[in-house]
């Protein structure tokens, strides 16, 4: 019997000599063997921040009032802390109760600075979650003062870089910089570099660099991998793929999604899991596939709900819901808002409240339910008041105008349309100008840089008159006078060729400038005449006149693309003609196509970049030949094909659209050809 119990006792130390960090499923086999207070150890070390989603909530509660229990009893005041911890972490839906814990955790961490690290950045996060912005950040700093006096350089770095993320979501670039050189210098391991690297790549996210935000999560993934941290691999690798997503890279986004997927499922992690079947949904439904789209919202619902996340749910339910309406299953979308509008208020998200309340105005319309549409247009309105981030605002006020205009209310539909045009317009200046100022630093920076080499070799020189003056030779006297006032005067000619350079740089830039900005308002300004002519549109009823308006509409489009290429792209007078034709056929596919003909519309075009005096008629032309190829070409056939091509001879230019419709007649002195 002896034997029996020592072989257990040896089979349990083995199995906790084999747990790393990221494993809950080892602990909880480890636990199911214990009894009594021999698993309090076991318990605490099932709790630390990085197993949540790994752990559902309520099962997390369950282990932490276990903890309370032996903790007491025990008087083991660490593990009383940790359980405070554990149930502020896990009660996402449970706000109120975060001060209580978090009061009594620091009650007892008086003498633990480690620990007080952990629960002020819990403080933290509490006070940014209810619009406490600068409490927030003050415990922030409490905690980065407390981990810098007790030597505690791997949280001290952590901890910078979360402050670095905050600053850069302020727009606050030097300091968002500043904080993250600091935060990888004092990183001890890997597994630092790896969580530091992972919010560098939200920093520079935030500062509207996802080329380097790139960099810095796929290098935070391959270092989580060495580092067999799974969890934070799965993050990362999220992120990343959430800006390929941004970027338009469909395709390389959904392969790296669906490695985060089979990641997330080999360690059981639900919250990337779900995070990324949302964002499959999101592809899918952007590429107008909307059965697999739905098939990814459902899973990741389950998951969400399964795991008691309602901030996350919200998230999913708004992007179903805009499914529903976008497959005219108007009923679907009408009940689906109606359920999610209650969690939105409780959770106080105005940006989602919003939205429903427009999807729900839309549906009810569509449906012929007027009061109940007036009612949630209300709704949408009055919750558009609360909406505190100017970035969440476009998207809102497109929806306001949408519904407005379904619901006959054009001039508030206009208003609405204006409002967004002129954000977006100060949105892009605020980043302008954020980048103008990087810009200049870096110019001063580089300059500062540049005198200071100078000066060296200055002085180097100088250091060399003395030694030759040691000599006593009049000769080399006079040689290094003559050396001296060549340096200085050349000197004062690079001063003022630095100067001059830098002048001419900073005009270049300024002029750059200017020229994007025209461009994007004259974009712009086509696109809200391309409003106004949709709005009439909606309210004529002559099918002359209704086809005319929408020519116009596709002209001025063409048009617009055009100047939204000029201020998007790296040069200022040419357009890439492959990319921009592609966008004028998509944009016309989308107005003219007939869901009943599938049409098949093909390019083939060179690379080619023309002056705007060029492109315009050539877009125009084209745009002229495409729109009479899908109104008239296909009448009586069950499916069509449209071939463009540009090329470019010698001397000229090589436009054709050639289709396989039902031809044009023609003839030659009354007779058919």
């Amino acid at each position: 019997m002896k034997t029996l119990r020592l072989l257990t006792a040896l089979i349990l130390l083995f199995s906790f000599a084999k747990l790393t960090a990221n494993n809950p499923d080892s602990l909880r086999n480890v636990l199911a063997q214990q009894r009594n207070a021999d698993r309090l150890p076991t318990l605490v070390r099932l709790c630390p921040y990085e197993f949540k989603g790994l752990i559902a909530n309520d099962l997390a509660q369950t282990y932490t009032q276990e903890i309370f229990r032996w903790g007491e009893q025990l008087k083991d005041t660490t593990a009383l802390i940790k359980g405070c911890l554990c149930l502020v972490v896990n009660q996402e839906n449970d706000v109120l109760g975060t001060p209580q814990y978090l009061a009594r955790a620091e009650g007892l961490a008086a003498h633990q600075p480690q620990l007080m690290t952990d629960i002020l950045f819990r403080w933290a996060n509490y006070y940014a979650d209810i619009g406490k912005s600068d409490s927030s950040k003050l415990c922030l700093n409490r905690a980065i003062e407390l981990a810098k006096k007790h030597q505690l350089r791997s949280k001290q770095a952590f901890l910078l870089s979360i402050l670095a993320k905050i600053e850069s979501g302020k727009g606050k670039g030097r300091a968002a910089d500043s904080l993250s050189q600091l935060a990888f210098s004092l990183c001890q391991n890997r597994r630092d570099s790896a969580d530091v690297l992972s919010n560098w790549g939200g920093v520079q996210k935030d500062l509207g660099k996802p080329e380097e935000a790139a960099k810095a999560f796929l290098a935070a993934y391959q270092m989580s991998l060495q580092n067999e941290n799974y969890v934070l691999a799965a993050f990362v690798l999220n992120q990343y793929a959430s800006i390929l997503r941004d970027e338009g890279k469909s395709e390389q986004a959904i392969k790296y999604l669906e490695e985060v997927v089979r990641l997330s499922k080999q360690i059981h992690y639900n919250t990337t899991l779900a995070s990324a079947y949302n964002s499959l949904g999101v592809l899918f439904q952007k590429n107008k596939n909307y059965d697999q789209a739905l098939t990814y919202y459902e899973l990741a619902m389950s998951l969400k709900k399964s795991m008691g996340r309602p901030k996350k749910i919200l998230i999913t339910a708004r992007n179903m819901a805009e499914l529903y309406w976008n497959t005219q299953k108007y009923a679907a979308c009408l009940a689906f808002s109606e359920t999610y509008i209650p969690l939105s208020i409780d959770l106080k998200n105005a940006e989602i409240q919003s939205d429903l309340a427009f999807l729900a105005a839309m549906s009810a319309t569509k449906l012929g339910q007027k009061s109940r549409a007036q009612q949630y247009l209300n709704m949408g309105e009055m919750s558009m008041k609360n909406m505190k981030t100017r970035e969440e605002m476009p998207e809102v006020y497109q929806f306001a105008a949408q519904t407005n205009a379904l619901m006959g209310n054009f001039e508030k539909a206009y208003q609405y349309e204006i409002q967004f045009k002129n954000l977006q317009d100060s949105i892009s200046s605020v980043e302008k100008s954020r980048t103008i100022a990087e810009l200049e630093t870096r110019y001063e920076t580089n300059k500062q840089a540049q005198q200071i080499a100078v000066l060296a070799k200055d002085n180097a020189l100088k250091r060399t008159q003395q030694y030759a003056l040691f000599s006593g030779l009049a000769s080399l006297i006079l040689l290094a006078l003559g050396l001296g006032f060549n340096i200085k005067t050349r000197k004062q000619h690079n001063t003022i060729l630095e100067k001059t350079n830098g002048e001419l740089t900073k005009k270049n830039h300024e002029v750059q400038t200017l020229l994007r900005e025209i461009h994007h308002r004259v974009k712009n300004n086509l696109q809200i005449i391309s409003s106004l002519l949709r709005l009439q549109a909606r309210r004529v009823s002559d099918e002359n006149a209704l086809e005319a308006l929408q020519t116009g509409q596709a002209r001025v489009r063409s048009m617009a693309l055009l100047h939204q290429r000029l201020y998007q792209g790296e040069e200022l007078k040419n357009i890439p003609m492959h990319p921009y034709l592609s966008d004028l056929t998509d944009s016309l596919l989308d107005v003219y196509q007939n869901d009943d003909i599938p049409i098949d519309l093909q390019l083939n075009v060179e690379d080619i970049a023309l002056d705007v005096d060029t492109a315009v008629p050539l877009g125009l032309i084209a745009n002229e030949l495409i729109t009479n190829a899908l109104k008239y070409a296909f009448a009586d056939r069950k499916e069509g094909k449209i071939h463009l091509t540009l090329k470019k001879n010698e001397t000229h230019f090589s436009l054709s659209v050639t289709d396989n419709g039902i031809g044009i007649p023609l003839s030659i002195n009354g007779k058919p050809v």
